[in-house]
């Protein structure tokens, strides 16, 4: 016992020092956890944002800019409706503030994204979100299903830049401004280019306006713009060049006699190319519908890729017309 209060004597002060440490790191450990921080985006960094495929990445930059990391989980070229997620797809998405989805079916893979980012992360639904009108699937295994291609008709892609401003300003609210800046801006831009292409078909006749493509795509730019549509399928997720596809199709055509068949960029052309050698009408494309073009095609931003539908569809026309 006498040596342990000789120890004690010795070393008190080391021993009162180390019991005050103790207690500290004790009562550190019993705190609640700090304040959650504000959302990063306006001081700390800049939101990190990702957009399912080309033609929302367009969109988020065009109103996001300087104050957002944007990252695009399919390539452009890429067929969007049956995407495979990609490791970096899984590295972009473990770093996401946002995610921007069309919905409506395209993105079938949905369910796979919303597992990776957790419950935490907001899932915005553009086309879903929107108050445009809907049209629907006109034939194949979805026909009478919500189409998703909303976005072939610029006046919808007002309403889904005024939801992308919405969500960015609300994550977002020290760069607000801008947001809302730049969305009114692009909005300027998509009512002159809806006027732009209406006067491209302001001199073709009612019954020349036939649009036949492999994916019939199309029913929200027909609808816009007064023409007929049909495809050898309905939504490029069913089995496509099917012989009743194929057959059904023809007697369309047959009937309709339109001035050419068009192709996607993201498929193969050879079914329109056999349907216009037994039909004996043109071939034309490629149309750029789920993907921007690449450098070089003329279809690089949503804007571009509009107008060269158009022209490309006008040109088809006019020699018949």
């Amino acid at each position: 016992m006498r040596d342990f209060f000789r120890f004690l004597s010795r070393h008190g002060l080391v021993l009162a020092i180390a019991l005050v440490v103790l207690v500290a790191i004790l009562v550190l450990m019993g705190r609640s956890p700090a304040p959650e921080q504000p959302q990063p985006g306006a001081e700390d960094r800049p939101l990190v944002v990702v957009g399912t495929f080309s033609l929302i990445g367009d969109w988020l930059q065009a109103v996001g800019g300087e104050h957002i990391d944007l990252r695009v989980l399919t390539p452009v070229g890429a067929e969007v409706h049956e995407w495979e997620l990609q490791p970096r797809n899984f590295i972009d998405l473990e770093s996401a503030d946002l995610v921007f989805y069309n919905g409506m079916m395209l993105e079938q893979w949905m369910r796979q994204v919303a597992v990776a980012v957790g419950e935490d992360v907001p899932l915005i639904g553009l086309a879903e979100r929107s108050d445009y009108p809907v049209q629907h699937i006109i034939t194949g295994d979805y026909s009478g299903e919500p189409d998703p291609h909303m976005w072939m008709d610029p006046r919808a892609v007002v309403e889904y830049v005024g939801v992308i401003a919405q969500t960015l300003a609300r994550h977002d609210p020290a760069n607000a401004a801008g947001y809302e800046a730049r969305a009114q801006a692009y909005v300027d831009q998509l009512e002159t280019l809806h006027r732009e292409v209406a006067d491209k078909f302001a001199a073709i006749p009612e019954s020349s306006r036939v649009l036949i493509t492999s994916e019939a795509a199309f029913p929200y730019f027909a609808e816009a713009y007064g023409f007929f549509h049909d495809g050898i399928w309905g939504n490029n997720a069913e089995v496509e060049g099917s012989p009743r596809q194929i057959m059904r199709i023809t007697g369309v055509i047959e009937q309709r006699r339109p001035a050419a068949v068009f192709w996607e960029s993201t498929i193969s052309d050879r079914y329109v190319t056999s349907l216009a050698r037994d039909t004996g009408v043109e071939v034309a494309g490629p149309l750029y519908v789920d993907s921007l073009g690449p450098a070089g095609s003329g279809a690089e931003t949503y804007l571009k890729m509009m107008r060269h539908n158009a022209r490309l569809i006008a040109e088809a026309l006019e020699e018949v017309s």
